[in-house]
């Protein structure tokens, strides 16, 4: 047998090909290593940086896992809070981006700030770029920011455009496979000396793989010669698994379901107040297992573990449950309710999902569809005793149906679960807790009839006294609609009742929620006042409802209400309001940035927009007519749609409009929407007046007058007399004319006002017009992120308006911007 040294076999070593490349790191602004499993690049990364990182320079690691991917985004953001506490906190408290806000994180990435000369080392890269959209990664590896260098390990292949950006190192898997001359220098500092016949045959099976190669040298130092295979596993059963004991073959096999652990985590698996010595002693030892820092935070090799969760497959049944099981008790101990929900459905225990805390999951319509299917088949497979024990439980995950828009199957188990509260045999105070739930949880299938849903809402008041479970102070309770008049104006001729009816109702269901949706009732008077040109009334409901909302901290309800002094600005021609209205808009979305809000306050810009004519500020999704129920509550679909109909009448294609018109029309009635159908058929009359369809076009304004005039509503009219044309003096009756000529007037003389002041008077420093809104919002302090989501364009937009401004104001620096503007405007 060739003589043989050992201790060294887990030396990690590179080849002087790889050395050279990884001396790149040390320098590139971004590196991206990629590679299949097994080829060594965190054991390369890993080492190469932790002994050649520059005195006083910091590092950070964050590794990627597979997991929901909100969580993946929550710990990437609070990865990226310790090199910049202001960006992290904003990745934070946007959750998980989709296609409306993938712009928006890609520009607070792009504006990261890193004060010292920094190392952010992201393992197993390819889970985290699933979680989110490609532009994100696309900014932070091609953008970072000054100081910092990121350095990226993916399985996956990697975009060659990417890897010949300026600034970008690529280490590929040919830089890692050892050749057969370097795999000899490799068995060399191992003690290993194989004979030339020996290292071609081991070359030839393992390809240069390094995983394969160190499982190749342990069998070496075992037995004194190589195995004749390219199985992987057979490699890892004869060379790691085999020479386990028994206790330690059982920890990994705990451990399994897990990406990583703690030893505090391996505790709790193994049902032992601390980890034995033997599990501290494999995780801190074993070549296939990483230590994180401080030895807090073990991961297991991707070899390993798809080796290890092979041999659980083949565990019996009874075996792989209790593991899985113990897996949700740890998750569900650590407030992982995703993950631990996941461990409990793959073994169908119900009772235990239900015994989580999945009040604290979100309604949003975040909702996956396969977290709502997961629901629904908890549902069906929960018995009724089960289902009893865990009501709380059971009303939420039902509301939560709703929250995804599956409005057939919320309405189908609000009555299935109404029908098994009636025959249960549950104590008085238990059943009466259970239907005062019910009782709130179906108001909402009587939506928009406010009389129904408010008898329902104070029976669930009078059961439930205190807070209900499922409504948290953060749902959007005017469904991401700006309008609730939009929303709950069901029946023509009959809006003063609704009001009423709105008002009684509301205390019970503020009194319930402890002011969920406050102001939301005064907000709806107010426009009710404002269609009807009562101006002044309007304003101080107005307010009232905004004091209220903020109040309550209701986001949703104070973007409708800035939007309407908004709307009450340009027709008094008040720029300086407008333009603080615009700001607060922004604001209110900002500190509440749930999707719906997002939306919210995107469609109440663009309503004071389309008022201005100012086509070009409306945000993209709506320019485009990307409306549908994955980006709305089905609620505030007609909203939307109304104006986009508008928009487009606006920019000359009315055959658009038509196209729609009829699939809206029917939404707007499904819904009950006075208000949607009052627009649609005043945007109809437009379109066809455009066309050249008179008859058409009488019919569609007589419908739409049918609609408004039983209840006074006059403004909708005076705000599209241009549209309209001559159709309105001829075809609405005498006593409507005159009022809505006069509010007609009105508005176009202080749309007209609010534009000027805003838009075309006294822009100094020669700037464009686009300039100077770029310019106002950086001297207010406001970073590139915030002036893009303010003016609904791109990062990179304003950083181009921004490098003129500078020029045109002869400053270099924010800084001297604001104190030029300051003092251009004393």
């Amino acid at each position: 047998m060739p003589k043989t040294k050992k201790g060294r076999e887990n030396k990690a070593y590179f080849s002087p090909r790889l050395s050279a490349r990884l001396d790149g790191i040390l320098s590139a602004r971004t590196t991206i290593i990629s590679a299949p499993s097994g080829y060594g690049k965190t054991t390369a990364a890993q080492s190469f940086l932790g002994e050649n990182l520059p005195r006083g320079a910091a590092f950070h690691q964050f590794n990627c896992a597979e997991e929901p991917a909100a969580a993946s985004w929550k710990r990437f953001a609070r990865a990226i809070q310790r090199i910049d506490a202001e960006t992290g906190s904003a990745l934070l408290a946007m959750g998980l981006p989709d296609d409306d806000t993938k712009s928006d994180a890609a520009s607070l990435l792009a504006e990261l700030v890193c004060q010292e000369e920094t190392w952010l080392l992201i393992d197993d890269f390819q889970y985290l770029q699933a979680a989110a959209p490609q532009i994100i990664w696309d900014t932070l590896l091609e953008h970072g920011a000054e100081n910092l260098h990121t350095v990226v390990l993916t399985q996956t292949p990697v975009n060659v455009r990417m890897t010949l950006k300026p600034g970008v190192l690529h280490i590929g898997r040919e830089d890692l496979r050892l050749t057969e001359g370097e795999t000899g220098e490799y068995f060399a500092r191992c003690g290993v000396k194989p004979t030339a016949d020996q290292l071609r045959t081991v070359s030839y099976y393992t390809e240069g793989w390094i995983a394969a190669l160190r499982l190749q040298v342990n069998r070496y130092l075992a037995t004194g010669s190589f195995l004749d295979t390219r199985d992987i596993r057979a490699l890892i059963r004869e060379v790691a698994w085999d020479r386990l004991t028994g206790e330690e073959q059982g920890f990994l096999l705990l451990i399994s379901p897990f990406d990583s652990y703690t030893l505090e985590q391996a505790a709790y698996m193994m049902d032992l107040p601390e980890a034995p010595e033997y599990a501290r002693a494999i995780s801190l030892r074993s070549s296939f297992i990483f230590a994180g820092p401080h030895d807090r935070l073990f991961r297991p090799h991707s070899t390993l573990l798809e080796f290890v969760r092979g041999e659980f497959d083949g565990l019996p049944e009874e075996q792989r449950r209790n593991i899985l099981t113990r897996a949700g008790g740890w998750c569900a101990k650590n407030n992982q309710i995703e993950q631990a929900l996941y461990f409990f459905y793959r073994v169908g225990d119900y009772e235990k999902i239900l015994s989580l805390d999945v009040l604290g999951m979100e309604f949003e319509r975040t909702v996956e569809t396969r977290y709502a299917d997961i629901l629904l088949d908890i549902l069906e497979h929960t018995t009724a005793q089960v289902k009893l024990r865990h009501f709380a439980a059971v009303v939420k995950m039902i509301f939560m149906l709703f929250g995804a828009g599956r409005y057939g199957e919320f309405g189908r188990w609000c009555g299935e679960l109404c029908a098994l509260s009636a025959g249960s045999g549950l104590a008085e105070a238990e059943k009466d807790k259970l239907s005062g739930e019910l009782a709130l949880l179906t108001s909402f299938t009587k939506f928009n009839d406010i009389s129904e849903m408010g008898a329902l809402m104070r029976r669930a008041h009078t059961l439930l006294g205190g807070r209900p479970s499922l409504i948290h102070m953060t749902d959007a309770w005017t469904f991401g609609s700006p309008s609730p008049l939009f929303l709950y104006h069901g029946e023509p001729g009959r809006l003063d009742g609704e009001l009423a009816d709105m008002a009684e109702n509301c205390g019970y269901y503020f009194a319930l929620t402890q002011g969920h949706g406050s102001g939301g009732d005064v907000l709806m008077e107010a426009e009710a006042r404002y269609h009807r040109g009562e101006m002044e009334d309007a304003a101080i409901l107005a307010h009232r409802a905004l004091y209220q909302a903020e109040n309550k901290q209701q986001a949703c309800v104070c973007i409708g209400a800035a939007m309407l002094l908004g709307k009450l600005a340009i027709h008094r021609g008040d720029g300086d309001e407008f333009s603080s209205v615009l700001e607060r808009i922004a604001r209110y979305a900002a500190q509440n940035p749930l999707k719906s809000n997002r939306m919210e306050a995107d469609m109440a810009v663009a309503a004071l927009m389309t008022l201005l004519g100012r086509e070009q500020e409306i945000p993209a999704w709506l320019r485009e007519g990307d409306i549908n129920e994955k980006r709305l509550f089905a609620m505030s679909v007609p909203y939307a749609q109304a104006l986009f109909g508008k928009l487009m009448l606006q920019s000359g294609r009315p055959e658009l409009w038509l196209g729609m018109e009829q699939d809206a029309r029917g939404l707007a009635r499904r819904l009950r929407c006075q208000m949607a159908l009052l627009y649609g058929s005043i945007l109809t009359a437009a379109a066809w007046r455009a066309r050249g369809k008179t008859q058409q076009a009488v019919s569609a304004l007589k419908s739409a007058l049918a609609t408004a005039l039983p209840d006074g509503l006059y403004m909708p009219f005076a705000e599209n007399r241009d549209l309209l044309g001559p159709l309105l003096a001829e075809h609405c009756p005498e006593q409507a004319r005159g009022r809505i000529a006069a509010l007609g007037s009105a508005q176009e003389a202080g749309a007209a006002e609010v534009l000027r002041n805003l838009y075309l008077k006294n822009i100094p420093f020669d700037l464009t017009e686009r300039e100077y809104e770029v310019a106002k919002l950086a001297a207010q302090g406001l970073r590139n992120q915030a002036i893009a989501q303010a003016l609904f364009i791109s990062e990179n937009t304003v950083k181009k308006h921004l490098k003129t401004v500078f020029q045109k104001m002869e400053v270099s620096d924010r800084g001297s911007l604001q104190e030029k503007w300051k003092k251009q405007r004393a």
